[in-house]
C-alpha cells in the first residue's frame, strides 16, 4: 500500500487523527481508516496480524508526494481534466475558492471541484464538457473518491499559480466582480478577502518540497 492507494476522503479522516494522543488509539484509527475496518474489527486481530497490517501502511509518516496532473480519475468512475490557466475560470469561482480555503483540509475536494472540467468518454478517449456550477457538489464528492497525490499535488499546483496570477491581476479581478454586479468598493474588499485566503494559507504538508 502507498499514499496512491489512498483517498481523498481517508485523507481528511487521518487529518483529524491529530487529536488522538494515545499511540494505540492513533494506530488503531489509521488501520481503521486505511482498510476500511470498524474499530473493533482491528482491535480483534492477534498482535501478528495488527503488526502486519502495520507494516503495510509505514508510508503514512512521510507526506504523500503529488504533482500537478492532467486529469483526475475517481474510484466512482467520473474523470476530470484540471484547469491551471486560471483566466478560464470566472469571477463565481473565485469567490468558491475564498470560501472554501478558509478550512483546506477539510475542503480539499471542494477547492478541486473548482479547478476541473468534468469529462466523458467518447470513442476518441476522453473529453472535457463544461462545467456546470449547480454540480460542483457532486463533482467535488466524486473527487472525495480520487487519490490523495493527485488530488493534492494538482491543487498546490493551481493554488501558487492562482497566488501569483492574483499579485498581477486586482484590475482584471475587480473589473470581472464588478461585471457580476458588485460596487467597486464592494469589488475591492473581496479582492482584499480572496488575497487574505489565498496567500500564505496552504499547509506545509500540501507542498511537495516541505517536510513539516
Amino acid at each position: 500500500m502507498t499514499w496512491n492507494d489512498v483517498t481523498v476522503f481517508q485523507w481528511q479522516q487521518l487529518m483529524n487523527l491529530y487529536v488522538k494522543e494515545d499511540v494505540a488509539d492513533l494506530e488503531t484509527a489509521t488501520l481503521s481508516i486505511l482498510f476500511n475496518r470498524t474499530e473493533n474489527e482491528i482491535l480483534s486481530l492477534s498482535e501478528g496480524e495488527r503488526l502486519g497490517l502495520l507494516s503495510k501502511i509505514d508510508f503514512v509518516h512521510t507526506p504523500p508526494q503529488g504533482k500537478p496532473e492532467k486529469s483526475i480519475k475517481c474510484q466512482s468512475g467520473a474523470r476530470y481534466k484540471c484547469i491551471y490557466d486560471v483566466r478560464q475560470l470566472r469571477a463565481a469561482r473565485y469567490i468558491e475558492t475564498k470560501h472554501f480555503a478558509k478550512d483546506p483540509d477539510e475542503n480539499l475536494h471542494r477547492v478541486a471541484a473548482s479547478m476541473v472540467l468534468p469529462m466523458r468518454k467518447t470513442w476518441l478517449g476522453y473529453k472535457a464538457t463544461k462545467y456546470d456550477a449547480s454540480k460542483h457538489e457532486e463533482y467535488a464528492n466524486d473527487l472525495l473518491t480520487a487519490p490523495i497525490p493527485a488530488v493534492l499535488g494538482s491543487v498546490v499546483f493551481f493554488c501558487e499559480v492562482y497566488r501569483r496570477w492574483m499579485q498581477n491581476s486586482q484590475d482584471y479581478l475587480i473589473k470581472e466582480m464588478m461585471a457580476k454586479g458588485m460596487t467597486e468598493e464592494q469589488a475591492a474588499e473581496a479582492y482584499q478577502v480572496l488575497w487574505m485566503y489565498t496567500d500564505g494559507t496552504t499547509r506545509h504538508l500540501w507542498s511537495p518540497n516541505t517536510s513539516e
